[in-house]
């Protein structure tokens, strides 16, 4: 059981593109799954008897979406009114109101928050208050003596679901430190949030470097025992629950790069692959394969050479059967692997060789990675790097 539901990001007008080179199947769970996703979280609401469905970040943009699109959400506030569930939707402005509000021709049982107003109203004798992160209502501190009986949710997210820091109001921190109240952000990247705050993850991942696959999470207020009458939950905070609501998966298969060409790589993923548990009834697995080339920056330009052919081997391997929900979008040399191994501290490398230049590549990818602030994330730097030495090698 729930009393609130939170979903981060729906994003309703931009379905995933599917690969045009996937069977049908795959193509249109792919095609399906921002919907799908969607679908889940009001099931998690209806399903729980929540009172309130509350959304944050991108919904519907009225300069792209779709009157049908508009339909879909439309159809979903109006089942969970029906259901004794308010739809609570987060937006930066108040025209943002307007514009949904008038998109969906203003449904029973839809309410908005933004920086300026909260959204309140009752779980069975508890006051419910909704207000912004974005705001000055995020720093304001409960009412003495409001007690057990009110509950204060601060809710918040990246700017278009994107890489902005958290930014909490300066004055915010004795806000959710009280005891009735509760701080959510939604975010897509995987960054540390302070102590006290909730991560939210997008409810279908978009590639396989957000937050999570996809889910939404539950707050549960009440304490719904058989032994008697629902009361308050002492330990309220503690039931934030995630529900998984993802339909596609992305995953990113590693391997040691085999010898040969790309029967010997495709029969080495396909292997791998083979090895991984049987599921018909989990997320379509989209899949990345990595292959690791340690040093050997020829190897590296060996597989991207034959990428294609290893992945037009791969699909004819492809087991259709229901019991193996995967699909390889592509194959690349591991972009992140450690250039260390070719610095002037191991390799030895002589001036005026390729060697020097690839030792010295080398020692400024280490330094950037060492650096309190570079210029280059790691990992960008890293890739960077390895391009670098590849185009010489092609060259």
């Amino acid at each position: 059981m729930a009393d609130l539901v939170f979903a981060f990001d729906p994003v309703l007008d931009r379905p995933l593109p599917a690969p045009e080179a996937a069977p049908p199947a795959v193509a249109e769970t792919i095609s399906a799954a921002v919907t799908s996703a969607f679908e889940a979280a009001v099931g998690a609401a209806a399903d729980g008897r929540a009172a309130a469905l509350v959304i944050l970040g991108r919904v519907l943009d009225p300069l792209r979406a779709s009157p049908a699109q508009a339909a879909v959400l439309r159809g979903h506030v109006v089942r969970l009114a029906d259901a004794g569930c308010r739809t609570i939707v987060v937006v930066d402005t108040t025209p943002a109101c307007h514009d949904l509000a008038r998109m969906l021709g203003e449904p029973r049982g839809l309410s908005f928050v933004t920086p300026l107003a909260g959204c309140e109203f009752d779980v069975r004798g508890i006051a419910v208050e909704i207000v912004s992160a974005h705001g000055p209502l995020a720093a304001v501190v409960p009412p003495a003596g409001a007690g057990g009986l009110r509950r204060r949710i601060v809710v918040g997210c990246d700017a278009g679901g994107g890489a902005d820091p958290f930014m909490p109001p300066a004055d915010a921190a004795p806000a959710w430190a009280q005891p009735g109240s509760f701080w959510v952000w939604g975010s897509r990247r995987p960054r540390a949030l302070p102590p006290g705050v909730h991560r939210l993850a997008s409810l279908q991942a978009r590639d396989a470097t957000e937050a999570g696959p996809g889910a939404c999470a539950t707050l549960a207020l009440l304490d719904r025992s058989e032994s008697g009458p629902a009361g308050p939950l002492s330990d309220w905070r503690g039931s934030w629950r995630e529900v998984p609501t993802h339909g596609v998966a992305w995953r990113t298969l590693s391997i040691e790069s085999p010898a040969g060409g790309d029967e010997e790589l495709a029969t080495a993923i396909w292997s791998a692959l083979e090895s991984r548990p049987e599921s018909a009834a989990g997320p379509l697995e989209v899949v990345r394969v990595s292959v690791a080339c340690g040093t050997s920056v020829a190897r590296r330009v060996r597989v991207a050479e034959i990428a294609a052919e290893t992945l037009a081997r791969l699909r004819q391997l492809h087991d259709p059967k229901p019991t193996r929900r995967l699909w390889v979008r592509e194959v690349v040399a591991d972009p992140h692997e450690s250039l260390v191994p070719l610095g002037h501290a191991r390799s030895g490398g002589r001036p005026g060789t390729t060697t020097s230049f690839s030792s010295a590549l080398a020692d400024i990818v280490a330094e950037l990675e060492q650096s309190p602030a570079p210029a280059l994330a790691p990992l960008e730097a890293r890739e960077a790097g390895w391009l670098a030495l590849e185009l010489v090698e092609s060259g």
